[in-house]
């Protein structure tokens, strides 16, 4: 009596008796039948949701000429409704920062954006250094970045995606405009003057190298993709021109954005500060 040899399964086979636990794909050959559709991921429809909510939210014209529709509907979510970027970023003062006139959702109104000091930078969250010398110096005020984008078309202020992530996650303050003070500042400062640096001490060994207030430590915890869609979303917004701001006491114009256009100002802006705000808290509203 002849015995019939034992069909050994082929590797298909094998993946396809297993494929609730390994996954949904199987061959004909070995499965008949038995396809099945790729099953949609919860982390997809959480996606799409969001970037539904991000264009729904944003309060001002995104030009999406050539852009990735989905990084710039995850990119205004993550602006607008998880970062709160614009409620440090804007020009706007009290009493609305940066909500507009009848839309401060504080006073009780519906909550409209004020999209003339959009993401333009502006608030004052004063100095953060030890004071020092006679007068008690500081160094200069923090002031939020203006973050649209330049003339060039690439956001804030002009940086590429490989500079934003290095803001994002390591804090480069690639304006250096608050370095920290050198001993012959400091001496300076012994004297009374008021060098534009930051000055230190034990206990209080701020790096003028990094932003200082801005939550980077924070942001660089997210991934890749979410740092791309921020940066492709800050490429769309109109580029505000804030030459009318004054810079810093004593220090550049670090609020200027040049939109190509010979210093007018986005959408008319005609809000923008003509004076330094006083110092706001840096705790959250």
């Amino acid at each position: 009596m002849i015995q019939q040899a034992e069909e050994k399964p082929n590797d298909d086979t094998v993946l396809c008796k297993n494929r609730r636990s390994r996954c949904n794909v199987c061959c004909d050959r070995s499965c008949g039948n038995v396809d099945q559709a790729p099953r949609a991921h919860a982390d997809d429809d959480d996606t799409d949701a969001r970037v539904r909510i991000g264009f729904k939210i944003a309060p001002v014209h995104l030009n999406l000429d050539g852009k990735d529709r989905d990084l710039v509907g995850l990119g205004s979510y993550l602006v607008n409704a998880v970062g709160d970027c614009n409620g440090c970023h804007t020009a706007g003062g009290p009493p609305n920062f940066n909500y507009a006139p009848g839309g401060n959702p504080y006073f009780n109104q519906p909550l409209v954006t004020d999209p003339t000091v959009y993401l333009s930078g502006g608030q004052n969250f004063g100095p953060v250094g030890t004071p020092t010398g006679p007068n008690g110096y500081q160094g200069p005020a923090m002031i939020a970045r203006n973050l649209t984008p330049d003339k060039t078309g690439r956001a804030e202020g002009g940086h590429t995606l490989s500079e934003f992530k290095q803001i994002m996650r390591q804090g480069k303050d690639f304006d250096h405009l608050h370095p920290t003070c050198t001993p012959e500042q400091l001496a300076e400062i012994e004297a009374g003057g008021t060098p534009v640096c930051i000055p230190t001490s034990p206990g209080n060994t701020a790096d003028g190298d990094l932003l200082q207030v801005m939550p980077w430590p924070t942001f660089s915890q997210m991934s890749d993709r979410d740092l791309e869609a921020i940066y492709v979303y800050l490429s769309v917004i109109p580029c505000i021109d804030n030459t009318t701001s004054t810079p810093p006491d004593g220090g550049p114009n670090e609020l200027r954005n040049d939109c190509g256009n010979g210093g007018a100002a986005a959408n008319d802006v005609a809000k923008d500060s003509h004076t330094q705000q006083p110092p706001r808290s840096r705790r959250l509203r």
